[in-house]
């Protein structure tokens, strides 16, 4: 029994804090280039479950309206990385059938997202387009088929530290972190809630940022839209982030944790 209590103690820390100074490992060398939107994030986007307007739960307007590809904004901000560090876009060699693109892109999704993005020479090899929106956009139903199912993400282990509080020394670490890493060309994967409010329950990726007198302005890739990035901003005064108006939210504070950062995350 003493022998597995310090163990207990040890997971629920991995599982708790949001990224352990031990366990962050910090970018050193600039990546070759940032991750840049709209070049490579999807064509298409995440579908909300029910009908939002104004933040609110309405009824539906359009009964004709089916929405197929739902509770993805964990596999689509996840594998726009996975794309920005393993694969490479080639528009002038011939496109693939649509069969060996899948088996492409699942080689591709199935590395772990934390793992050092490989060399050019190295990376997985898509041809015929541009970049990852131009191939989503002309090869959507692929994509959507092979990137990732949206029910494994309600086992990840790092789903559990959402009962647990978020102090605000701890936000205002990662905040450092967040911006620490995009001078070294490096996106965050971010997870951010209003538990238990379930208000706002979400995952986006920060690409981009300013610093001013009045915070921290971030641009990031929000998976519910096709066409348009959004706002998260940190004020350094009182240690809080807060997500800008979408349909989906009215806006305001909200936790924000980074994730797949490791396998416990």
């Amino acid at each position: 029994m003493f022998i597995r209590v310090p163990l207990l103690i040890a997971l629920l820390a991995l599982l708790v804090f949001p990224c352990p100074a031990w366990a962050y490992d910090a970018p050193t060398v600039p990546a070759p280039a940032p991750l840049k939107y709209p070049d490579d994030t999807y064509a298409f986007k995440n579908e909300t479950v029910w009908n939002y307007v104004g933040g609110s739960v309405q009824p539906e307007q359009d009964k004709n309206h089916v929405r197929e590809y739902t509770r993805r904004c964990f596999v689509l901000s996840r594998s726009i990385v996975q794309f920005w560090k393993f694969a490479r876009f080639e528009p002038d060699a011939k496109p693939l059938p649509a069969d060996e693109l899948a088996r492409r892109i699942r080689q591709i999704c199935e590395r772990s997202v934390w793992l050092p993005a490989l060399a050019p020479k190295d990376r997985i090899v898509i041809p015929g387009y541009h970049n990852l929106h131009e191939a989503s956009d002309k090869m959507r139903y692929v994509f959507q088929a092979n990137i990732g199912r949206g029910w494994p993400i309600y086992f990840r282990p790092g789903n559990m530290p959402i009962a647990f509080w978020v102090t605000r020394a701890l936000e205002d670490r990662l905040n450092g972190e967040i911006f620490h890493d995009l001078q070294m060309n490096t996106p965050t994967i971010l997870w951010v809630y209003r538990f238990p409010s379930l208000k706002m329950n979400h995952v986006v990726v920060v690409y981009s940022g300013s610093h001013d007198s009045s915070g921290y302005h971030y641009h990031v890739y929000d998976p519910n839209y096709r066409d348009r990035f959004s706002h998260l901003d940190y004020d350094p005064k009182t240690r809080t982030f807060r997500y800008q108006e979408v349909y989906f939210f009215k806006g305001g504070p909200v936790t924000v944790r980074s994730i797949y950062r490791g396998l416990l995350q």
